[in-house]
């Protein structure tokens, strides 16, 4: 997700205020199609693609309109992409692909009784409060197999501010931050709570930047289970 991190608000404020945690807010973003992460697939994704096992089962979460899973799909695997916002999922299901798509709180709803080889997640742990992440981290390792791959891309609290999040989540096209959005951001020492998985690649990458929405600064997360 392109956007910055924000002196103002700590992460824990901005992940649980009603603006910018609720599916309300991500519904109106997608509504106006124009979310600040664009709609391409990652670039990390592309690059971690000869990492995947043939043909494997791929969990997607926080999948928005699918810009990763439709992706994925092309490439012959397995894909199934939970969101929140059932106007990103609408959209999703649009497009024609083998992926399917689902509307699911993954914060608190169980992932599932199903495994897979890969988990992605792009822009959806970073919103996790620290109260959530025992549920997500639960969760992950329920549903990831053996040997199976993690791949992650979050905010990275050394960014600088770009953006001023407004007081409220009214969406104009003239306002340079169009969604009043500011990202939440994982530090560093909070990779290491995924103890249950062996981190192989942990950088610091700058994403370029999208429309409106400046370079994003970001964690790019490799990881496999044992």
């Amino acid at each position: 997700m392109d956007h910055k991190a924000n002196d103002h608000k700590t992460r824990e404020n901005i992940v649980t205020s009603s603006m910018y945690g609720s599916a309300d807010f991500f519904n109106r973003i997608y509504r106006e199609k124009i979310p600040a992460w664009g709609y391409e697939p990652a670039i990390f994704l592309q690059e971690s693609l000869s990492t995947f096992p043939e043909g494997a089962t791929i969990l997607d979460a926080g999948c928005g309109t699918g810009r990763n899973a439709h992706y994925l799909a092309e490439k012959g695997f397995k894909v199934y992409a939970y969101d929140l916002s059932d106007e990103a999922i609408q959209q999703a299901n649009e497009i024609n692909s083998n992926a399917l798509f689902y509307v699911k709180n993954l914060a608190e709803e169980d992932w599932g009784s199903m495994q897979y080889d890969v988990v992605i997640d792009f822009g959806y742990f970073h919103f996790f409060t620290p109260d959530e992440r025992s549920h997500y981290h639960t969760q992950l390792n329920k549903v990831l197999k053996p040997g199976g791959i993690y791949i992650n891309e979050s905010g990275n609290n050394t960014i600088t501010d770009v953006y001023e999040p407004g007081p409220d989540p009214d969406i104009s096209r003239g306002n340079k931050n169009p969604h009043k959005y500011a990202p939440p951001s994982v530090k560093k020492d909070e990779w290491n709570e995924f103890n249950y998985l062996n981190i192989e690649v942990l950088e610091e990458k700058t994403l370029p930047p999208y429309k409106e929405f400046g370079e994003y600064t970001c964690w790019n997360v490799l990881a496999r289970k044992s």
